[in-house]
């Protein structure tokens, strides 16, 4: 049995050299999903929002929209979500849907040479940002939602968010924003995760070191409250540790179905009570409106912890073992 790290050579050496990767898919202007036509690249997207003066809604992810095995939380999304009858009218009605990849995805595949394969994810996570007709952030939904949660959440942001001012948009998160007690989030992705970093023998990681500046109180509040937040699926640990830390029970003699909606709901619902309080604290703090490039020392690394910079996301001493830091 052989096991092999992929990190995303493409993705490492546009890093290192400062290229942006921007998502694409042959010579198309859009990727269908789900029957859900997604713009491949964000200028595109925003000449369309342009001319019927609609919001975009981006979805922003590692990995690609369209490969079999972009990061957990693209795959979780597009498996439930994004087939909702709700959403899918959402994203023809009301948003020009885009989506972009910051970097590939790290993959684990396990070659068992008797021609089976398993290939696993780890790292990376999924945002879908609302961006108004000038392509600046007006919100953010990090991780994944049930309909229930989402659907009520985005039409607000949308009625209330598309056509306001910078002045107006900060003054909607900053009632909103709050403190939040310690918490553990990413269940779902801790259960696909943590099993496939224990097998390789990754060590802890608390996730990225935040460089986001927060050089006003509100700055502050924002870093410390979001510096409460931590990711599970950074922990190596078994499939029953992990849906035991996720749901407090362990996953023998369970439908694995059932632990599966349970998992689902149990990360919406900490995504809308937890997180979403975060990221209004952190537009709240902003003096202008970010663009979705702006945003990501605040989103990616600060709120969801992940090492986007870093070419090895964390995993450096698994993938070159004594490799001095």
């Amino acid at each position: 049995m052989n096991i092999k790290i992929g990190i995303g050579c493409m993705a490492a050496l546009a890093l290192a050299t400062g290229i942006g990767l921007a998502g694409f898919s042959g010579h198309s202007k859009k990727t269908t999903v789900n029957s859900i036509g997604w713009y491949n690249s964000f200028p595109d997207a925003l000449a369309e929002a342009k001319r019927t003066n609609k919001p975009i809604l981006l979805f922003s992810m590692f990995g690609r929209i369209d490969e079999e095995m972009p990061c957990a939380n693209a795959r979780t999304l597009r498996a439930t979500l994004f087939k909702d009858p709700q959403f899918k009218k959402l994203v023809t009605d009301e948003v020009i849907p885009a989506w972009e990849m910051v970097r590939a995805v790290p993959k684990i595949q396990i070659d068992f040479g008797d021609g089976k394969k398993i290939t696993r994810t780890v790292r990376g996570n999924a945002v879908m940002y609302l961006c108004n007709p000038d392509g600046k952030v007006v919100d953010a939904f990090p991780g994944v939602y049930t309909a229930q949660d989402f659907m009520p959440a985005i039409e607000e942001s949308i009625s209330q968010l598309t056509h306001a001012d910078a002045e107006t948009v900060i003054a909607f998160h900053k009632a909103r924003g709050k403190r939040i007690p310690l918490t553990m989030g990413t269940g779902g992705k801790a259960v696909m995760e943590s099993p496939t970093l224990a097998m390789i023998g990754a060590g802890k990681f608390g996730g990225a070191e935040s460089t986001y500046k927060a050089d006003t109180p509100a700055k502050q509040l924002f870093l410390i409250q979001a510096s409460r937040l931590s990711d599970l699926s950074l922990t190596p640990m078994s499939a029953s540790q992990a849906t035991q830390a996720v749901t407090g029970a362990p996953l023998e003699g369970r439908n694995p179905g059932d632990v599966v909606q349970e998992i689902l709901r149990n990360d919406s619902n900490n995504n809308m009570v937890r997180v979403r309080p975060i990221v209004h604290l952190w537009l709240a703090a902003e003096t202008q409106l970010p663009s979705p490039e702006q945003a990501r020392d605040a989103v990616l690394e600060t709120i969801l912890k992940i090492p986007y910079k870093d070419p090895y996301f964390g995993l450096r001493d698994v993938v070159l073992p004594g490799t001095p830091k």
